[in-house]
């Protein structure tokens, strides 16, 4: 059996229209298992704790959350990302100084997460040993998923669309080959972004992406990865890895 994750990246009150379009086309398709990447202070403009109903409605759905930064902007990358990319060339104060600001806001709010995902899962030399003083139990990059506490990583690629301009454009027409080149690995990840839900042509091929993988895998959370003695204890793909981004 194959596994994939779905994960809905950004969730924050500035993007409430689409991720209530996103939840419709999740309980459209018959999909319930899915993880929230929560972002506490989304661009330093629009913060969990000024609008009590958003967070009323993320505890309501009762899905795995995790903790997606702390406010989402950030460095530059000229593949990855164009300002997202917060944790990118940090220093250990202000790396410290932002997960800690994000559990905060979680802690006013009654959210709690055990997982990490650095925004354009662009990370750092010190975000791991900051993630372990906090307890952390794992953290996601790009092509793969750290579990911290035990030094070794799942490998598990993402498929996800670009919003940057060109890159929109190529992400959409290259989405067929990023689906046969990771059609054999044991555990996917689909990474349906807010701002995804504001161009109609990603929201129809993630209709087409989710009904397809749903026949063929099965969803699970990053508890699940991480239970002790179920799957992680069975799957062969942990490879050790260094503890350096």
């Amino acid at each position: 059996m194959n596994y994939a994750i779905i994960e809905l990246h950004d969730v924050s009150p500035y993007y409430k229209k689409e991720f209530l379009s996103a939840l419709e086309l999740l309980e459209d398709i018959g999909i319930d298992k899915y993880t929230l990447l929560v972002v506490p202070y989304f661009w330093e403009m629009s913060s969990l704790i000024s609008d009590t109903d958003f967070v009323r409605l993320v505890k309501e759905i009762k899905k795995e959350v995790v903790l997606h930064g702390y406010t989402h902007k950030g460095k530059s990358h000229i593949l990855w990302t164009d300002g997202e990319g917060e944790f990118g060339g940090l220093d250990l104060y202000e790396t410290y100084r932002r997960v800690q600001e994000g559990i905060e806001i979680f802690q006013s709010v009654g959210l709690v997460a055990e997982f990490f995902v650095p925004p354009a899962w662009i990370g750092n030399v010190y975000l791991e040993d900051v993630l372990y003083a906090f307890c952390f139990r794992g953290v996601a990059y790009r092509f793969f998923v750290r579990d911290i506490e035990t030094n070794t990583c799942i490998q598990s690629p993402v498929i996800t669309f670009s919003n940057r301009h060109l890159l929109s454009w190529f992400s959409i027409k290259s989405v067929s080959i990023l689906k046969s080149l990771y059609k054999k690995s044991r555990v996917l990840r689909l990474a349906l972004h807010m701002a995804d839900f504001r161009d109609e042509r990603k929201v129809k091929l993630w209709r087409e992406i989710l009904r397809e993988i749903k026949n063929v895998r099965r969803f699970i959370s990053y508890e699940e990865l991480f239970s002790k003695g179920g799957f992680t204890l069975t799957f062969k793909g942990f490879q050790p890895s260094g503890r350096l981004v």
